[in-house]
């Protein structure tokens, strides 16, 4: 009769006289032997090692073991039973694992962990060890049953995800710091390019020399497109670029789109328009910023291919809840070969091959859109137009009424008053920035003085009163943030002067750091001339509550100094050495010229023209009795006081001949003049 094998959580270890090993379960002592039925085979089959070891014998040996233990470890059973299991252990075994497993035996409880065991033939594993202790029907612990898996394989793969992780996280650090160096050290030298092409362009060029300031103009302007579109997919790539929820108003951004390429399009005979859904509400809520980037590059795109005929955006409320956009052009629309590849980076799909871009554009509209929930397509037929669109999951604001159902460009040129007043600290320590902003402003009629590190510009913001501080964020010494946190520390009004930082850094954060450091503002090198005057003008008209700090030149009884030394050193610093005396001679004979033209005109209008191109050149060049002069003279012009203008004019001779006679250079061929003269005689 065979005997049944008796339930697990009944069974009990006994030996017999011999030694023998028994089960007892509830129909009485069954040998070992016996159990060759179903529960044998499964543990003998079981393909990880299995162990059974008895605490109430003397150090608690293996009475059992399975096949599959003696695989993993290759370990014989005569080898293994009536030893300890610690003889697996070895050179490499965690201390702390071998800790934790005595604890749990010396208080009978189960334990998982994974320690480094040895195989008979000296190789290492990984073993996963799951063990528990087996009780009998009172209580009492009678046997600790143990479960090995051999998990090397897993570790290792683990230990090399790890390493993987680790080297992207410091590929993605090298990225980050890639594009701090990006936004910086390639942006600065770019703001000086482009500021320098603007002021030349303001110069009197012939036709030719035109053509090459306005082409290597639209380079730079080209060469920053392409860098502002390699941050930004650097950044979405590196997961760096957040996406914003606030609320905005729908017209305020297709204005915007409108209004900065209606000159393109003007350019090219195209009607720009947009149309709006009448369901739409006035505002949304979303990031703004993003959704205007993504609107002005298929709006620009739309531009860029279209040679004749119309370029639309049209926005409607869909009936899934989201919003529609849609750019719909005339142009010379896309193959569908070339379509298959659009949204990919490096992508260019223009039919004739003129390679217009850097092909990122469409690709980083792509990664935009999807971080805002949307998606985006495009349907085109060659030859006759082509419509991108995209939705987005825009919730609505409540009661904020309708946008207009169409909207027509209308450009708005920020043109600052000639004769603008007030005095501006530029805290910059490049050279040729520095010529470039104190240039623009000291044209525009601003006086500015300069700071070379952040240091410099804290001392003079707590000894002077301005009327703004132009604040570079890079400088030596002390950076813009800790100028501008000892700024904010002055007490009374020079510590709440406004500040607005200049800076060539555009990754995320900037902006946010400016403000908690105390600034006003913050403003993206390159800077282009009429963007860094329309800045300083809405924050000098923003302070009506302090009256504007005047001019120091400009107090009761003082004369205005015919040279401004330190302009003339900023000069000759960015120009280069041995290029300033080529550059005051040519100023020289322009005045001279210039002021004979003006003393012949009775036309107050052509007067006035010639005094303002004066006004700019004197400034430039540090000539600052001869600046105010001619200021005053179209200031005359402009407001109709004939004798005013004719009374300046008239003085304006001798003092051109003084101001030219005060450059050193001037001196110098004066004195060599006087030599010559006297050797002859």
């Amino acid at each position: 009769m065979t005997s049944r094998a008796p339930p697990v959580d009944k069974a009990r270890i006994i030996r017999d006289a011999g030694g023998n090993a028994y089960l007892e379960g509830g129909d009485g002592a069954v040998s070992a032997a016996g159990l060759n039925g179903v529960l044998a085979l499964a543990i003998a089959s079981a393909p990880t090692g299995i162990t059974v070891a008895d605490p109430s014998l003397p150090d608690c040996p293996l009475v059992f073991i399975n096949p599959a233990f003696t695989q993993l470890t290759g370990y014989p059973p005569e080898e293994v039973l009536g030893r300890n299991c610690r003889f697996l252990q070895g050179r490499g075994t965690e201390k702390e694992s071998v800790r934790a497993l005595r604890l749990a035996i010396a208080g009978g409880k189960p334990i998982t962990l994974e320690f480094t065991n040895h195989r008979r033939d000296g190789r290492r594993f990984v073993n996963e060890l799951r063990m528990a202790p087996v009780m009998d029907e009172k209580g009492q612990l009678v046997a600790y049953i143990g479960i090995q898996h051999d998990v090397t394989a897993r570790k290792r793969a683990e230990r090399e995800a790890i390493k993987a992780r680790r080297a992207a996280e410091r590929a993605n650090q090298e990225k980050s710091d890639f594009l701090a160096f990006m936004s910086h050290e390639v942006r600065t030298p770019l703001h000086g390019v482009m500021g320098t092409l603007a002021l030349l362009l303001d110069t009197a060029l012939d036709a030719e020399q035109r053509a090459y300031a306005e082409t290597a103009q639209r380079c730079g302007a080209t060469l920053l497109h392409t860098v502002n579109e390699l941050l930004d997919l650097s950044r979405i790539e590196a997961g760096k670029l957040g996406i914003h929820s606030d609320p905005f108003s729908l017209a305020d951004i297709v204005k915007d789109v409108l209004d900065l390429l209606a000159p393109a399009a003007a350019e090219k005979g195209i009607e720009l328009s947009a149309s709006l859904d009448h369901l739409l509400p006035g505002q949304l809520v979303g990031d703004p910023s993003r959704i205007r980037q993504v609107l002005i590059n298929l709006t620009d795109n739309a531009v860029k291919f279209t040679h004749r005929g119309s370029v639309e955006l049209r926005i409607a409320a869909l009936p899934d809840g989201h919003v529609g956009f849609a750019v719909t052009d005339t142009g010379i629309g896309i193959p569908p070969k070339l379509r298959q590849s659009l949204f990919t980076r490096f992508a260019q799909a223009d039919p004739a091959g003129e390679q217009i871009g850097s092909g990122l554009g469409l690709a980083i509209c792509k990664r935009l859109v999807a971080l805002m929930g949307g998606q985006i397509a495009v349907d085109s037929t060659p030859g006759r137009g082509s419509t991108f669109f995209f939705d987005l999951p825009l919730a609505h604001v409540p009661e904020s009424g309708t946008p207009p159902p169409r909207i027509a460009p209308q450009p708005v040129v920020v043109q600052p008053l000639a004769g603008a007043h007030g005095r501006i600290l530029l805290a910059e320590d490049g050279k040729a920035n520095q010529l470039v902003a104190a240039a623009i402003l000291r044209k525009a009629g601003y006086t500015v003085e300069l700071a070379r590190d952040g240091a410099e510009a804290a001392a003079a913001a707590e000894s002077s009163d301005y009327d703004l501080i132009l604040m570079d964020i890079r400088m030596p010494l002390m950076d813009g943030y800790a100028a501008t946190r000892a700024i904010r520390a002055v007490p009374g009004p020079r510590g709440r002067v406004p500040i607005i930082a200049m800076t060539a850094s555009v990754m995320p954060g900037d902006s946010e750091r400016c403000t908690a450091a105390g600034m006003d503002g913050h403003l993206a090198k390159p800077l282009g001339k009429v963007e860094l005057l329309a800045a300083v003008q809405r924050v000098l008209d923003a302070r009506p509550r302090r009256p504007r700090v005047p001019i120091p030149e400009a107090e009761p009884g003082a004369t205005a100094p015919l040279l401004d030394r330190e302009t003339l050193e900023e000069l000759r610093a960015a120009v280069g050495p041995g290029r300033l005396p080529r550059l005051i001679s040519v100023f020289t004979a322009e005045t001279k010229e210039r002021v004979r033209r003006m003393h012949a005109m009775t036309d107050p209008v052509r007067i006035e023209d010639e005094a303002h191109s004066l006004k700019a050149a004197a400034a430039t060049f540090g000539a600052i009795a001869l600046r105010d002069a001619a200021r005053a003279l179209e200031d005359a012009c402009q407001g109709g006081q004939p004798e005013e203008w004719r009374r300046i004019l008239d003085l304006l001779p001798g003092l051109a001949d003084r101001s030219i006679a005060a450059f050193p250079l001037a001196r110098a061929e004066v004195r060599a003049k006087q030599d010559r003269e006297q050797k002859g005689r």
